[in-house]
């Protein structure tokens, strides 16, 4: 079993947000304050019980500004637990999460594992039931709006429940459990449907058995290690029951041995002495108690256990390595002490903010890929900026999020991706997702972080876009967010693709040119224009309706182009000089360039096949 679906309403900027995720290891990028932190606090206060016990008390600045005035709305976060086999659900929770039948409607907007159970646990943050029924029985929205205003937060309550089939991100169903707060109408807590919310349940449960651990962004893991229930500890708790008898009572007189040495020490033994002899000097010799020094390390296994630590070879001590070994070397203690806690927990969830810190590039890669097959019983959760880990991560493992007006968008890469290489691409041996995900190095993810991307065919326009726009705009790409993505051919479709209102919101731009050619050209370059103006009707029909994608058309290939304005054709002819060693050659080109139209066409052309276009 695997955590599939995480559903936030009304918490800080997720005001109405659904999170999609894989085995193994996920991966959720976004700008800074787009609310990835948010998400994952949100997971934590419902599955994380040490956080919940830190940070139980509720403020006003956790729920959605989205909302205006927050009183007696309804905080909610689900999980949707996938893949429930008959082994998990031999375990009492499983069979408690998992719904006696199916809410197909509900289904209709959730990608199952076909012949698998799936289970569900979700916290409602809402109103005690006094105040609901109080709202609900408001005759009019004047008393309506005064109890409202009354509400404080210690009138909230913390309700789980289990079993829920429920898409709480639908507007509808919000106001179906809870009501209309901006109507004045609230809903009768007494008729509420368990379909809906689904059947209480006790958290500590949960808790037993699906277990979060949640690895800071600034993480200091020389403390984490020195905590009393650090990793190795909670390993050694495992294993204790594990350990030979003569093996414990073995240690158990060695440290009785010790004790006895310490204390026969004539230095030791001294100190008590003194003490005695200062009391008598105090109290008196028939007050006073006789006071001896002794050893008292402690000889239970369990007190021997907190004095494990780990140390790297040949050196004394673990501060000696640096930030980014520290970091692996925490992750993997995780990692190993899920292992040993696996007979006990069905579901281990690690959720890692910015992995990559203080960590080098190919070590970021290689972390990537071992946790994508750590175990089967471990997921791993990772909010990230680093376009090296977005490069080996599965597209279909992405979570976007997207700022917009105070709130956020969520948005997976691949959302009827795949469909839409079948009817529109005609893709039938391979799997438009599979094909982006061959595409998107470390350069070219740049395209998933991006505020809006710039699409080009070429080197050439790689190179003269950015210094085009720093020139004209007086500020770089960079500085708007703007990234550009040199397709290296005209196969824009297959990249422009990942933009739209099913998947990336944000516009895409495509520059390319339509090859026309002038009159006397050659049949080659006839061929070109007829090219061209295939791909224009292409890009048109693909994405002529679609809000997000733009083209744009160039008249000639950029050479042509480029050579139209004269300072750029006294360049061209510097380049001509160093590249020709022909004076003939040289004085042709040359001449050609300020001749007419045709001739300069042919030329630039031909200059440029032969040296290279960038």
């Amino acid at each position: 079993m695997y955590l599939k679906y995480i559903q936030i309403v009304n918490y800080k900027n997720l005001p109405c947000a659904k999170f999609e995720f894989r085995k193994g290891a996920n991966t959720i990028i976004g700008e800074n304050d787009a609310g990835k932190s948010n998400a994952m606090t949100a997971l934590r206060i419902l599955l994380d019980s040490n956080f919940y016990y830190n940070n139980k008390r509720l403020k006003e600045s956790d729920f959605s500004d989205s909302l205006g005035d927050w009183k007696g709305h309804w905080i909610i976060i689900s999980a949707f637990f996938d893949a429930i086999t008959p082994d998990d659900k031999a375990n009492e929770i499983c069979a408690e999460l998992t719904p006696n039948s199916e809410n197909a409607d509900f289904l209709k907007s959730y990608i199952r594992c076909e012949g698998y159970d799936y289970g569900v646990v979700t916290l409602f943050i809402r109103p005690i039931k006094s105040i609901r029924k109080a709202l609900a029985a408001a005759a009019n929205k004047e008393e309506f709006d005064q109890i409202r205003a009354k509400i404080k937060l210690s009138d909230y309550e913390f309700y789980y429940t289990s079993r829920a089939q429920t898409d709480f991100t639908d507007s509808s169903i919000y106001n179906a459990i809870v009501g209309d707060l901006s109507a004045g109408t609230y809903c009768d807590p007494d008729n509420t449907d368990a379909s809906i919310l689904g059947n209480r349940i006790d958290i500590l449960n949960v808790w037993q058995h699906i277990s979060l651990t949640f690895i800071d962004a600034l993480r200091d893991v020389e403390s984490e290690l020195r905590k009393p229930k650090n990793p190795i500890k909670r390993i050694f708790d495992v294993i204790e029951s594990d350990l030979a008898e003569t093996s414990i009572e073995d240690i158990k007189s060695k440290i009785h041995e010790l004790n006895l040495s310490i204390a026969s020490i004539g230095q030791v033994a001294d100190i008590g002495g003194k003490i005695n002899h200062k009391l008598q000097d105090i109290v008196g010799l028939v007050y006073s108690p006789e006071i001896t020094i002794e050893s008292k390390l402690k000889e239970d296994i369990v007190s021997i256990a907190k004095h494990l630590s780990v140390s790297p070879k040949n050196q004394e001590d673990i501060e000696l390595l640096g930030l980014g070994h520290l970091n692996i070397l925490f992750i993997a203690l995780k990692l190993v002490e899920f292992e040993y806690n696996r007979n006990h927990e069905i579901l281990n969830i690690m959720i890692i903010e910015e992995p990559e810190s203080h960590i080098h590039t190919h070590i970021q890669r290689a972390l990537f890929d071992n946790l994508k097959v750590s175990s089967e019983y471990t997921q791993v959760i990772m909010t990230t900026h680093s376009t090296h880990l977005s490069e080996v991560s599965a597209i279909d493992n992405i979570n976007i999020i997207k700022p917009n007006s105070g709130s956020s968008v969520i948005m997976r890469p691949t959302n009827m991706l795949d469909k839409f290489g079948a009817e529109k691409l005609a893709l039938k041996d391979i799997t438009l997702s599979t094909c982006l995900e061959r595409y998107l190095d470390a350069k070219r993810t740049v395209l998933l972080f991006s505020k809006g991307v710039l699409l080009v065919e070429g080197d050439g326009e790689e190179l003269l876009l950015p210094t085009l726009v720093k020139k004209a705009l007086g500020i770089s790409l960079d500085e708007i967010g703007i990234g550009l993505i040199n397709v290296g051919n005209v196969g824009f479709e297959n990249v422009a693709c990942i933009f739209s209102p099913e998947r990336l919101q944000r516009h895409c731009a495509i520059i390319t040119d339509l090859d026309t050619c002038v009159p006397g050209a050659d049949k080659s370059k006839s061929t070109a224009e007829e090219l061209g103006k295939s791909r224009k009707e292409k890009l048109d029909r693909l994405f002529g309706e679609n809000p997000w994608v733009a083209q744009y058309y160039a008249p000639h290939t950029l050479e042509v182009d480029f050579a139209e304005n004269e300072s750029n054709r006294a360049y061209i002819k510097k380049i001509i000089k160093l590249h020709y060693t022909q004076e003939t050659t040289i004085a042709s080109h040359t001449s050609n360039l300020d001749d007419s139209l045709d001739k300069r066409y042919d030329s630039v052309l031909t200059i440029a096949t032969g040296i290279g276009k960038g």
